[in-house]
């Protein structure tokens, strides 16, 4: 049987990278599971998954909280929270095919756009609360 986790991920990543808004707002398909070193902004990129067990007496089940970080080469908010607007319309409540995994749901549960450490440009970060089933 396939890692649920990692079904949603890849799941998640080429439902981003097939919304051509998003990879117009990124400058191409900046989407990314592993950063490539020398990456230049903008692009989205996976973060931490946590993977709880979710099952019931009868059925084994997963929930998945998957964090997405946006980084962006502009000191405006607003290219932040346009790229934050396109993952949530292509995202939330999607229905995702997963290899090996229902999808039950998919949902943006929260995001924040922030100056980055560096204190010249703005990011997000993003966190969805996925529910899965073995096939």
């Amino acid at each position: 049987m396939s890692n649920p986790a990692h079904a949603v991920q890849t799941a998640m990543r080429n439902a981003l990278l097939a919304h051509a808004p998003l990879t117009l707002l990124l400058s191409g398909a900046h989407v990314f599971e592993e950063m490539p070193r020398g990456a230049v902004a903008p692009y989205v990129s996976f973060g931490d998954i946590e993977t709880r067990d979710w099952s019931v007496a009868d059925a084994k089940a997963h929930e998945h909280f998957v964090t997405l970080s946006v980084r962006t080469n502009n000191r405006s908010r607003k290219l932040a929270q346009d790229i934050l607007g396109e993952i949530e319309s292509v995202l939330d409540n999607a229905p995702l095919t997963l290899v090996g995994h229902r999808l039950v749901n998919l949902r943006l549960t929260f995001w924040s756009v922030a100056r980055e450490k560096n204190g010249e440009n703005f990011g997000a970060v993003l966190r969805f609360r996925a529910a899965t089933e073995p096939l």
